[in-house]
């Protein structure tokens, strides 16, 4: 007892670690993050976002993604588009767009729109294929505007899709923006050619196929 103290004295309580404490391990690795900034957030090349949408949108040859998403005024053909979506155009000799702009974000926003009421269209409306062949909405609709619980698993789908990685691992605050923009839009398109829940479903692919995650790096 007379040589604990004489220790302790000594050296410190701070130095000294009482018989039977546990002792923490020492680090074997130390991985260091450097999450500062690096750029902007950057466009991917308009060849790589159009390869995305053939491949969400049934993996379609363009002049098929053509043919599918004219009519309505959403669409007309690939020609009118490409110095909008920033590929060169060489009957007119205009070089490639070297950086995005908001007249790029905006043409291949309205492609996704186009694609995505075609797909809600095709998948969803009148007779339903079978969920092997559907384009995007793998999943059943409910027969009433769904509830928090009925849209979650139904939303998790395309935005697997979309973005890569399950909603739950999004801020917790997406799902919930997702679906009170599904009932909004339902419930302002409750006549039309789509049913109100159609409608729901194609602005919430919209929003997605827009969402900045989905073209930016």
């Amino acid at each position: 007892m007379r040589a604990w103290l004489v220790l302790l004295i000594a050296c410190g309580p701070a130095d000294v670690i009482a018989p039977g404490a546990a002792q923490p391990l020492p680090a074997a690795r130390e991985i260091v993050v450097d999450a500062t900034p690096k750029a902007r957030p950057r466009m991917v090349p308009p060849e790589v976002y159009l390869r995305a949408y053939l491949m969400w949108f049934g993996g379609l040859a363009p002049l098929d993604v053509q043919t599918r998403a004219r009519g309505r005024g959403l669409f007309d053909a690939w020609g009118d588009y490409l110095a909008a979506l920033g590929l060169p155009d060489y009957r007119i000799d205009l070089p490639r767009q070297t950086q995005s702009n908001t007249l790029m974000v905006s043409a291949f926003g309205r492609l996704g729109e186009a694609l995505c009421l075609r797909a809600v269209e095709h998948d969803l409306h009148g007779k339903r294929p079978p969920l092997a062949d559907r384009v995007l909405f793998a999943f059943e609709p409910t027969a009433r505007p769904p509830t928090a619980d009925e849209f979650a698993p139904r939303f998790d789908v395309l935005h697997r899709t979309f973005l890569g990685y399950p909603a739950a691992l999004a801020p917790a605050e997406r799902t919930p923006r997702f679906f009170a923009l599904h009932h909004q839009v339902a419930a302002r398109h409750a006549k039309g050619p789509l049913t109100a829940d159609e409608t729901g479903w194609a602005a919430v692919c919209t929003a997605l196929v827009q969402h900045p995650e989905t073209g930016l790096y």
